[in-house]
């Protein structure tokens, strides 16, 4: 979906102005219309559609909140997070993946699904230790 966002939006080093925040949450309707032709998977195109909901309905497109948000797009949420946080950005240096990960902690039950934000931490400690 971001591949119809201008680059000088996505990589603007200051605040968005509104109109540009509405242009970046665009990218979720975007996302799904890119992919409706292509892909047979509803979930799959529910979960490109929802993955900017929160737990707490205060997310976008929608304004879906807890089970009504699709699975996938639960999982998804978590996951972009953390990519988001861990990346370096043109307004931001990259978060560890400590500091990451205890965000996800802070924001479950809100922005996030308690199980799932569970599991995905679970799943970090695990790979750690495997190391």
């Amino acid at each position: 979906g971001k591949i119809g966002i201008k680059e000088s939006v996505l990589n603007k080093p200051s605040r968005l102005t509104d109109e540009e925040s509405e242009h970046i949450k665009s990218h979720c309707q975007a996302g799904e219309h890119i992919l409706t032709p292509i892909v047979e998977d509803e979930e799959i195109l529910k979960a490109v559609r929802h993955h900017h909901e929160r737990y707490d309905g205060m997310g976008y497109p929608d304004g879906l909140r807890g089970e009504q948000i699709p699975p996938g797009a639960r999982i998804l949420a978590v996951a972009d997070a953390f990519d988001a946080m861990t990346s370096e950005r043109p307004y931001r240096p990259a978060m560890s993946d400590q500091a990451a990960c205890a965000e996800i902690e802070r924001c479950k039950g809100t922005q996030f699904a308690p199980e799932v934000a569970d599991a995905f931490l679970r799943s970090r400690r695990l790979a750690k230790q495997a190391v």
